[in-house]
């Protein structure tokens, strides 16, 4: 990626911390916003018509990273691993004890565990480059650097600010969204509940269907119909759910990719769980699953120093192995709850099958009624998106009983506990002037 790309992606993700991290209260500098890195590149240098396949580009990896980091920290809180090392501030979100004081998931980078500030970088960037092309014309933006089209960037910058609202509203209890104005400006936002998330996410899907479609651009339509769906299903609009995952084709398959050549751009999966990274071992309910959509190894190697033994998953092979984003196999078991959540339990049954099949469990799922059938879909959705960044949201959603239960020894000292929800960090409260601390 060239060296204006990175400088692009760093404007944004800087103008993004001075909105959520800078303390409120300093001493030895009353102003932190006044003071300009040497390294910061002036965005008025930047954001400019010529420049819009950059930023686009900058805008779409910065929510990769933060993607691929949610996918892991949220799949440390929902089971799908454990933390097996010692480093202690990692502790609080595999042992479901989380607090708004914690700082790994508020503060850190995509690169180094963090969660919130990664996700509302990706969230801003692409908010801000949809801004900019809607502030300027076809022709500025044509003439650039790629000759990109204007119409479809703004779909792009819509379908990727959407899907960053959808792990936003799944991972955190409430959350504040505050916004970078074009002038740099703040505006702040207020505490809001999850729902109210996933409503602006379905706002950010509706508008980038309409622009993908007028772009003609397939591949961000069905992106923003299975997003949508997403959301839809996250507030219990199963018919819209059902009505948009409909729209996808057998095959899709949408990745946020992965590469070795700097750290923003690894396979985290890989980096924290494989068979030579031993950060993350797989949590318990999967090490036996024998499904070939769960695969994992158990290693040769001792227990790590805190006693876990390591089982490493074999679905990311390398640190260059793409992470599914939205793909035709989710599509299918929206439709598939849709039906079940409105008791059609004779059109879900091909799809749970099929599902099945594709595991390698060869008996046909046999139960009769609803409640039969919704547990077996949270099952086929545990193995069918393993490691993919819903299981999280889905433990909240269907309320899931997880293992180790609460109470349970934890083997880095304390039990479980039960905070499954993110909370929202401190980081925000003490920098919002319309949230309470």
């Amino acid at each position: 990626m060239s060296s204006l790309n990175r400088k692009a992606r760093w404007t944004l993700r800087t103008t993004v911390a001075a909105l959520f991290l800078v303390p409120a209260a300093c001493d030895t500098l009353r102003n932190p916003l006044e003071v300009e890195p040497a390294s910061r590149i002036p965005a008025v240098g930047l954001e400019t018509p010529p420049n819009a396949l950059l930023l686009s580009n900058g805008a779409i990896g910065d929510f990769e990273c933060a993607f691929k980091s949610y996918t892991g920290q949220g799949g440390l809180v929902g089971e799908e691993f454990i933390y097996a090392q010692q480093t202690a501030s990692r502790t609080p979100y595999d042992r479901r004890n989380t607090t708004k004081d914690d700082s790994d998931y508020a503060v850190n980078s995509c690169t180094g565990t963090g969660v919130y500030t990664p996700l509302q970088t990706a969230r801003q960037s692409n908010e801000n480059v949809l801004a900019l092309l809607k502030s300027w014309t076809d022709a500025d933006v044509t003439a650039g650097l790629g000759a990109p089209n204007r119409t479809n960037l703004m779909a792009i910058a819509a379908a990727y600010a959407g899907y960053s609202y959808v792990l936003l509203g799944e991972g955190f209890c409430t959350m504040a969204i505050s916004m970078v104005n074009l002038d740099k400006s703040l505006t702040y936002g207020g505490e809001i509940q999850r729902d109210s998330v996933f409503k602006r996410a379905i706002a950010m899907f509706t508008e980038a269907i309409a622009t993908a479609t007028t772009a003609n651009n397939t591949d961000i339509l069905r992106m923003a119909y299975l997003g949508r769906a997403r959301a839809r299903l996250n507030i219990a609009d199963y018919a819209g759910a059902k009505a948009d995952a409909q729209q996808i084709p057998v095959g899709y398959n949408k990745v946020a990719s992965s590469s070795s050549t700097a750290a923003n751009r690894n396979n985290r999966i890989f980096v924290e769980n494989s068979e030579a990274n031993r950060s993350f071992s797989v949590g318990e309910p999967y090490r036996s699953m024998g499904d070939a959509r769960v695969p994992v190894t158990k290693s040769t190697q001792p227990p790590s120093a805190t006693g876990v033994p390591h089982f490493y998953q074999t679905k990311y092979p390398t640190v260059e192995t793409p992470l599914p984003l939205a793909t035709y196999d989710e599509a299918q078991l929206i439709i598939a709850e849709a039906d079940i959540r409105a008791n059609s339990l004779g059109t879900a049954l091909p799809i749970i099958n099929a599902s099945r099949t594709r595991g390698g469990q060869t008996v046909p799922f046999t139960g009769t009624t609803q409640a039969e059938y919704l547990a077996e879909l949270i099952d086929q959705r545990r193995r069918e998106l393993f490691a993919e960044s819903h299981h999280l949201g889905d433990v909240i959603r269907y309320n899931i009983a997880l293992k180790p239960a609460a109470g349970t020894p934890y083997h880095f000292g304390g039990t479980y506990a039960n905070q499954i929800c993110l909370p929202l960090p401190s980081a925000e409260r003490l920098n919002n002037p319309l949230i309470g601390s």
